[in-house]
């Protein structure tokens, strides 16, 4: 293996262009969690991806984004083929498998991938808004992993202002429509009132600590967490109101819980059907909101006992998203806007010293012509020359730039003047 004296710089001495940006990415919209899971990474195995990548000449920077929903590898620069035969490594995939499952933007799309993300177009629940913060741990990992380029930075940040403008001007995001919501109802719908139940939480994962919050939310008399890390169980069972339960002992505590909800990043079933002890209690729900799954489906299979997964979630989850789906064409609508502006922004910078030099060229002009009149012997009226032709040098030179960008915001325009929207 390299050592470390061969990573390469993050960024290059040249700047990036849009060109470069390459995404590699399985999401929820085509493959579901059993597919999935073999592409998600925990932090530590992320981390160990963020040094391969840097590893790869080409590759200036990177940013990787695993949640339950969606393993993403987004790269600014470098060639396909080798971030392709890296992943198919680590992966241990066969490259017409991993080539299958992967699905690859390039450049410009990538921008538009990202904005729609952090505005929750692209969520399993549309609108939600925990991927925000999920985005915003990545780009923090990214950042500590010296693997953030400039222009990684403005395409997040440009997607983030999108993302806010959507949740502040539509109702995208209003109303309890999410999976820890969907859970919850599923819950009371299997077990009745919530009052007199108990849970046991293995695993603190976010989605999991979200159910459970809403779980508590609704009265949830009784709740237990346990984890491999005992400091990160006990911080979390007194931040919920709870009893921490040793690792060891969760598989016994299973027989006296009413819901037993997992959210590990073990990357394995921890739950076995044939293993599991005599329950003493009539109903038993188990949420398994893992990726990969924590419980193994025969789970389900035992009397008085009902198994959900995110898919399962996924496939109840329509219905009630009706009122958000309204929302989708003002929500593009705010995205193509946003785009435009990160659009314009970039051409401005990229831009920015050929204005600099047709000023000096403009001025230089400016300057043989004042010397070619012959003005009056008159400081006023020379200084009122000078500062209406050092005015008219200024909007000269950016003219170009409002006549571009008036007619890129045209083009992004219906007949009826509307902006464009995506079906």
């Amino acid at each position: 293996m390299q050592s470390d004296n061969h990573l390469h710089p993050p960024v290059s001495n040249g700047k990036s262009l849009l060109s470069s940006l390459r995404s590699l990415g399985i999401s929820h919209r085509r493959y579901p969690v059993e597919v999935r899971g073999h592409y998600a990474l925990s932090r530590e195995q992320a981390g160990q991806l963020y040094t391969l990548f840097r590893k790869i000449e080409a590759v200036r920077g990177c940013l990787i984004l695993s949640t339950c929903n969606r393993t993403e590898f987004i790269l600014d620069g470098g060639d396909l083929d080798q971030v392709k035969a890296l992943l198919s490594g680590h992966y241990g995939r066969d490259r017409p498998t991993l080539e299958q499952h992967l699905r690859v933007t390039t450049g410009w799309g990538v921008v538009e991938h990202i904005f729609r993300l952090a505005s929750g177009l692209e969520s399993l629940v549309l609108g939600e808004s925990q991927i925000v913060s999920q985005i915003k741990a990545s780009v923090s990992q990214s950042s500590a992993a010296d693997s953030l380029t400039p222009l990684l930075t403005k395409v997040y940040q440009g997607a983030f202002k999108a993302g806010k403008r959507v949740r502040r001007e539509t109702a995208l995001s209003h109303g309890s429509a999410s999976v820890a919501h969907t859970a919850l109802l599923m819950a009371r719908d299997y077990l009745g009132s919530l009052s007199e139940r108990s849970a046991l939480v293995v695993g603190t994962g976010a989605m999991g600590r979200n159910v459970v919050h809403n779980l508590r939310e609704k009265g949830l008399a009784d709740v237990a967490v346990t984890n491999r890390t005992l400091e990160t169980a006990q911080e979390f069972a007194g931040e919920i109101g709870g009893v921490c339960v040793p690792w060891e002992q969760f598989e016994a505590a299973i027989a006296t819980r009413d819901i037993i909800i997992t959210c590990t990043s073990a990357g394995k079933t921890i739950i076995m059907a044939d293993l599991l002890p005599r329950t003493s209690v009539p109903q038993q729900l188990f949420l398994d909101l893992s990726v990969p799954s924590n419980i193994d489906p025969g789970v389900g299979s035992r009397p008085g006992t009902k198994r959900i997964d995110l898919d399962y979630i996924e496939a109840h989850i329509d219905s009630l998203m009706v009122t958000r789906e309204e929302e989708i064409p003002v929500a593009e609508a705010i995205v193509a806007e946003e785009l435009l502006n990160f659009q314009y922004r970039q051409i401005l910078d990229i831009a920015s010293p050929a204005i600099a030099e047709l000023q000096e060229e403009y001025e230089s002009i400016r300057q043989e012509e004042l010397e070619r009149l012959s003005l009056p012997d008159q400081a006023e009226i020379r200084s009122l020359m000078d500062d209406f032709s050092r005015r008219l040098v200024k909007r000269l030179a950016v003219r170009p730039l409002e006549i571009f960008r008036r007619q890129v915001e045209a083009s992004t325009r219906s007949p009826d003047g509307a902006p464009e929207t995506r079906s």
